[in-house]
């Protein structure tokens, strides 16, 4: 664990920032406090995590400090405070200077503060007293540890301010704790999570506390891991890793890596062998039924809870969506989580086959069937997917011909391969999906009506980008994951991603931000400025996106605006040049602005 000090030099760029933006050490600071509904959106994004402080964090938390004038708070990545837990109720000091959910306690707004620092720097940090930049600020310490999620995002900030207690080294050691223990429990309950995989490089170490943690799935594949995990394995491609961790290896409980890291193996919900993959079927089925993906989009939850149910009685599933909208990933989820997760899972693209393949590549063919045939034959998609799921992607783009084969599979269980008299038994679960009006095919002759109906046991839609209503989570978490460095997302841009329609869905989206954060990589924000210019052709203009942040007076969104254009006209020492191209609008917007807000 890395403890900040005040010695260290971030300290001092952290007051020069608070200065550079205009705050006053000796006067109270606005605040930028969120309403009662965006704050219940914030806190349902992040129910989860808010679960795992009450069940991992606090108990430790109340033992250990339950007596002292001191809190435990818990911030989201944008500095928001979410919850926190402690002293009955806040002294008249605290009640002054808003240390309240819903309050905004980014360095802009408030100063020099250890959730701030935290966030930003991206390890352990305390501010004690006279550190804070705010004097009114100055009678508390702080210390707190950034969170992050299984695949390394920023989650938030968890810690604790005590009033009349100094803060020693010992309280940063709880808090980077209490830290690691919320990451580990986030990363242990991950969805088909089986196997618990410890690293150190010594033997003594694995049961320190400080080891770095791997979570498997059933077939040894890397889930997730923690940040020490992450460290450690620091230039180690997680495929190798993969094939490091072969079932012979596993099954011993214990072991050294390539690397020189030496591991232990524990299997994870269920008491079993080391060996992941001697789950029952009883116990295989149990863990389907209490799995969920727990998606944060109301509609994509209903679709996974109903299909699941389906998929446990082997019942075709039809899945409908535009082009974009993720539907592999949902049924190679749903695959996971299904009686079947340890057998194979076989996708075809029905429109990406030449339709003179098709057949061959579904059904398979005997050796020298016709000409270029394989002197071996092939035994084809359908017999791969033997006890296992077979996912037909575009199905309304299969030929006709091959419709007519697909049915009889269905009807009769066996598949004949092409110059073959022979039928082969198939056990399989079969996902189709597609963009298409299948419906509107069959009127047109263009799709059969029978292997319509065989394949629509259960037809669920996934919705578009543009109508889930976890959009902004979506932006800001691929944000996350994209960004190279510590980086904010320019209101004004965050805006026209909302507004946009996104005729590719998910697929457009996720190739936007990758390419957005590439530009930006050495800039703090990413804004309209730092696009290059076939993106800002595709969003529209700057201009718009400011015309929709600013709907009414007296709206939370419009006076947050108003916040981050005066912040950063400030931040500008009044340079409108500069401020202009951070914010992403023209020079002549931004006068209009300042004009509205008395500053020009």
């Amino acid at each position: 664990m890395t403890l900040k000090t005040h010695s260290q030099s971030w300290l001092s760029a952290s007051w020069q920032r608070c200065q550079g933006a205009g705050l006053n050490p000796a006067a109270i600071p606005d605040e930028l406090r969120l309403n009662t509904a965006a704050l219940d959106e914030r806190r349902q994004r992040h129910g989860r995590l808010l679960q795992a402080v009450e069940h991992s964090a606090l108990p430790l938390f109340n033992q250990l400090m339950g007596r002292t004038q001191s809190r435990l708070i818990l911030s989201d990545p944008q500095g928001f405070v979410l919850h926190h837990w402690g002293v009955s109720r806040y002294s008249q000091k605290l009640a002054n200077i808003a240390l309240d959910t819903g309050v905004n306690w980014m360095e802009q707004y408030k100063g020099t503060n250890a959730i701030a620092a935290a966030l930003s720097e991206r390890q352990c940090v305390s501010v004690i007293g006279e550190q804070h930049f705010i004097k009114s600020h100055r009678f508390m310490s702080c210390t707190a540890s950034p969170l992050f999620s299984p695949d390394g995002e920023l989650l938030g900030a968890l810690d604790i301010t005590s009033e009349q207690q100094i803060h020693t080294p010992k309280t940063a050691i709880l808090v980077s704790s209490l830290a690691q223990q919320l990451e580990l429990a986030l990363l242990c309950r991950l969805p088909s999570a089986a196997v618990r995989l410890d690293l150190a490089p010594q033997q003594a170490l694995l049961h320190s506390g400080w080891q770095g943690v791997l979570v498997l799935d059933l077939d040894g594949r890397v889930l997730g891991a923690n940040p020490m995990a992450r460290q450690l394995l620091k230039g180690i491609n997680l495929g190798q890793i993969h094939q490091a961790l072969s079932p012979q290896v596993l099954s011993r409980g214990s072991g050294r890596l390539q690397q020189g890291l030496v591991f232990r193996t524990q299997a994870l919900e269920q008491p079993q062998h080391t060996k992941p993959v001697v789950r029952t079927s009883q116990s295989r089925e149990s863990q389907s039924r209490e799995s969920s993906a727990a998606f944060k989009e109301p509609r994509l939850e209903q679709a996974w809870q109903q299909a699941r149910k389906v998929l446990a009685r082997n019942i075709p599933l039809l899945i409908l969506g535009e082009t974009g909208v993720g539907k592999e990933q949902f049924v190679k989820q749903l695959h996971v989580q299904s009686a079947r997760h340890q057998q194979p899972f076989v996708a075809v693209n029905c429109a990406a086959i030449p339709a003179e393949l098709v057949e061959s590549e579904l059904f398979g063919y005997q050796a020298g069937a016709f000409t270029g045939a394989s002197r071996q034959g092939y035994v084809g998609k359908i017999r791969q997917a033997h006890q296992g799921s077979l996912f037909l992607d575009e199905i309304g783009e299969m030929p006709l011909a091959a419709q007519s084969r697909l049915l009889r599979v269905l009807q009769e269980r066996e598949v004949v391969p092409i110059g073959s008299n022979q039928a082969h038994s198939v056990d399989i679960q079969v996902i189709a999906a597609t963009h298409m009006d299948l419906p509107a095919l069959v009127q047109r002759g263009a799709f059969r009506a029978d292997l319509y109906y065989r394949l629509n046991g259960l037809q669920v839609t996934l919705p578009a980008l543009r109508q889930r209503s976890d959009l902004r989570r979506l932006i800001h978490k691929l944000h996350q994951r994209y960004r190279v460095r510590p980086q904010s997302l320019c209101p004004v841009l965050e805006q026209r991603l909302l507004q946009y329609h996104w005729p590719g869905n998910l697929r457009e989206l996720d190739n936007l931000m990758q390419v957005a954060c590439l530009m930006a990589e050495e800039f703090p924000e990413l804004n309209w400025q730092t696009l290059p210019e076939s993106l800002q052709q595709t969003l529209g203009t700057a201009e718009e996106a400011m015309a929709g942040l600013a709907p009414a007076p007296g709206n939370n969104l419009h006076s947050q605006m108003q916040m981050q254009i005066r912040d950063t006209w400030l931040a500008c020492n009044g340079n409108v040049s500069e401020a202009a191209r951070r914010l992403g609008i023209s020079r002549n917007t931004l006068y209009r602005k300042l004009k509205a807000l008395a500053l020009k």
